[in-house]
C-alpha cells in the first residue's frame, strides 16, 4: 500500500479510508434509493439495505426483499457489473473478486452499471 511506503500514520491512514468510503456511498445512494423505490411500487418491500467496499474504488450494495411477495430473495449491484439477483437473503453479497456465475438463483440483469430503477423491476417480472 503506498501508504504504509510513504510511512503516513496509521490514524491517519484510517480516517481517509473511511472518509474515500463514505463519498463512494454517497455516489451509489441515489441509484439504490431510486430502484428501492421502484421496488415499493411494485409492490416489494426492502428488509435492508447493505453497502460494501469490498477492494479498491469498488462498491457494492445488496437490497433483500421480503419473503412473501418478491420474486427474488435479494438484489446485489456492483459497480463492475451492474444489478443481478441473489440466491440468498442472509449472504447476498459474495466474497472474492470473482462474482458468481449465473444459475442457482443468480441471474445478471441487463441495462448496464446504472439503468433506471423501472428497467430492474422490468427485468424481475416475467
Amino acid at each position: 500500500m503506498a501508504a504504509a511506503q510513504l510511512v503516513y500514520p496509521a490514524g491517519l491512514v484510517r480516517r481517509a479510508t473511511a472518509r474515500a468510503e463514505t463519498v463512494r456511498a454517497r455516489h451509489v445512494a441515489p441509484s439504490l434509493a431510486g430502484v428501492a423505490a421502484a421496488l415499493h411500487l411494485a409492490g416489494w418491500t426492502t428488509q435492508q439495505t447493505d453497502v460494501q467496499f469490498p477492494g479498491e474504488d469498488r462498491v457494492v450494495a445488496a437490497l433483500v426483499l421480503d419473503i412473501d411477495q418478491a420474486p427474488v430473495p435479494a438484489l446485489v449491484w456492483d459497480k463492475r457489473y451492474g444489478w443481478r439477483t441473489a440466491a440468498s437473503r442472509r449472504r447476498p453479497i459474495t466474497k472474492g473478486a470473482v462474482p458468481p456465475s449465473e444459475g442457482g438463483g443468480v441471474r445478471y440483469l441487463t441495462g448496464g452499471i446504472t439503468p433506471p430503477p423501472g428497467d430492474v423491476v422490468a427485468a424481475l417480472t416475467p
